[in-house]
């Protein structure tokens, strides 16, 4: 109900300022980690006002404890903020778009714009500190 409320006000104020940006109803977020790829990145991240993106690895053993993170995370901020994965092995052209050299890495996004980044394990108080400070 609160995030509902938070998304018209969010939403209202869009259309004072002129956004061009689409209006969101909280059925229009994701209800979990999206699993991203080449094609599906781009509107993933433009989309959304603001957009996590964690860069991983299959055989990257730290970037498997950031996945139950994540997901807590995005029950936390669910109408706020959109979670999306990009697998680094299958998806060079993404890693190197975004010079990605270490991982776990996480791509901040707002409406498309990459705003800020944080590389390395982050516990979820850590991830909460860098969402509050783009919301």
């Amino acid at each position: 109900m609160v995030c509902e409320i938070m998304i018209k006000l969010f939403n209202k104020l869009n259309k004072k300022n002129g956004s061009n940006h689409p209006t969101l109803k909280n059925t229009d977020w994701p209800k979990h980690v999206e699993d991203l790829n080449f094609n599906s990145f781009n509107e993933f991240i433009e989309k959304y006002p603001l957009s996590i993106i964690d860069f991983w690895a299959p055989w990257c053993k730290p970037c498997q404890t950031m996945l139950p993170r994540l997901r807590r995370l995005e029950r936390i901020y669910q109408g706020k903020v959109a979670f999306g994965r990009i697998n680094t092995q299958e998806e060079e052209k993404l890693a190197k778009k975004y010079n990605i050299r270490g991982l776990p890495h996480f791509g901040i996004f707002k409406y498309g714009e990459k705003k800020g980044s944080a590389t390395g394990v982050k516990s979820v108080g850590e991830l909460k500190d860098i969402i509050i400070k783009y919301l």
